[in-house]
């Protein structure tokens, strides 16, 4: 397969268990691979496993193309391109909007996305020693530093209570910052993600259950467990039969992202004195948007690979797409983005 395509487009995980077979594959045909994981540990691993041989290959290798990371990705790219200034950190504020139409089930996404999440889970130690193989040595600490807000809180015009969700995206984030800095000596960008809950007592709640999950996770009976009963865990929002049709449509997505930094005229021992808040919304994230961050990201490679950085690399998707068209060509699709500029202002 590998030998007869330019780029193959993959679709099928869990990738920690037949995601490195492919990429091994298509790297050795000298072939582009994208796909839509969101499992650090395959996306990370495979980049310091096979860095070195795609770039000999002029292979490029593009992780994590659909919901998770490409509104993180691109949010922060965008966000950085719309700054007049330099850019210490960027904080997102994502939102969801859930209209359950078909009110016999509330399932917003299919039992496979939580078989990944528990093999990732699982081997939260293996993040370690790939992280210490990622990071640049001389990485400079950061100031002024920006500081995870662990408590639920709310942020002025938006509804929800929001407390940190240490995703993919935020490790993707991190990961492009660290390539930029070593490739092309770039300030890295700070940068958190939040969730928002329409309920306090939910943004109590879901860190907990989360931490309690990750506990499970760790132990191979309870990961048994865990398997076993994915309703009762994500209080039904997965489940092995997955969301209807309607229910996909009723739901959308809203990212607000908060970026701070310094205006043209400050030097960067000075206290950042500006802000710019820009906005990424669009339907059914999990699935249509997906395909079609995916399939536009395969068409890019395809038609703008001068654009891309260097000439192969098992790379990230804010490293690799920020030249190209990409965010505009996510606009045109009726289950692509919509990329905002809200306002510039002013902080004391």
């Amino acid at each position: 397969m590998a030998n007869k395509c330019k780029v193959v487009v993959n679709c099928c995980g869990p990738y920690r268990l037949y995601g490195e077979i492919v990429v091994k594959s298509c790297i050795e045909a000298g072939t582009h691979h994208v796909d839509i994981s969101g499992e650090a540990q395959f996306i990370e691993g495979m980049m310091v496993k096979y860095q070195d041989l795609a770039k000999e290959k002029h292979a490029y290798i593009i992780s994590a193309c659909g919901f998770d990371s490409i509104p993180g990705e691109l949010g922060v790219a965008f966000a950085e391109r719309n700054f007049p200034g330099t850019v210490n950190s960027i904080e997102s504020y994502w939102e969801n909007t859930v209209d359950l139409k078909d009110k016999n089930c509330k399932t917003l996404v299919h039992g496979g996305t939580w078989e990944s999440v528990i093999h990732v889970l699982s081997h939260v130690d293996e993040l370690i020693a790939l992280r210490g193989q990622l990071t640049p040595k001389d990485l400079p600490r950061l100031e002024p530093e920006l500081k995870v807000r662990s408590y639920p809180h709310r942020v002025p015009t938006l509804k929800s209570y929001f407390v940190p969700i240490h995703t993919g995206d935020r490790d993707l984030v991190v990961q492009t910052q660290n390539f930029l800095f070593e490739n092309e000596k770039k300030r890295p960008i700070q940068y958190e993600n939040y969730i928002g809950f329409k309920s306090l007592l939910y943004a109590v709640f879901v860190p907990w259950l989360i931490s309690l999950v990750t506990l499970f996770a760790q132990y191979s009976w309870t990961r048994k467990v865990l398997m076993m009963f994915p309703k009762v865990f994500t209080l039904g929002i997965l489940t092995e039969e997955g969301p209807t049709e309607d229910n996909m449509e009723g739901h959308s997505f809203e990212m607000v992202f908060k970026t701070t930094g310094w205006t043209k005229d400050q030097t960067l021992n000075e206290q950042p004195k500006q802000q710019l808040w820009t906005r990424l919304s669009g339907r059914n994230p999990f699935y249509a948007m997906t395909a079609v961050g995916l399939l536009a990201s395969a068409k890019i490679i395809l038609l703008e690979k001068d654009k891309l950085p260097g000439s192969g690399g098992v790379i990230s998707p804010g490293y690799a797409f920020p030249k190209t068209s990409l965010i505009d060509e996510l606009q045109k699709y009726k289950y692509g983005i919509k990329f905002e500029v809200l306002k510039l202002e002013s902080i004391q």
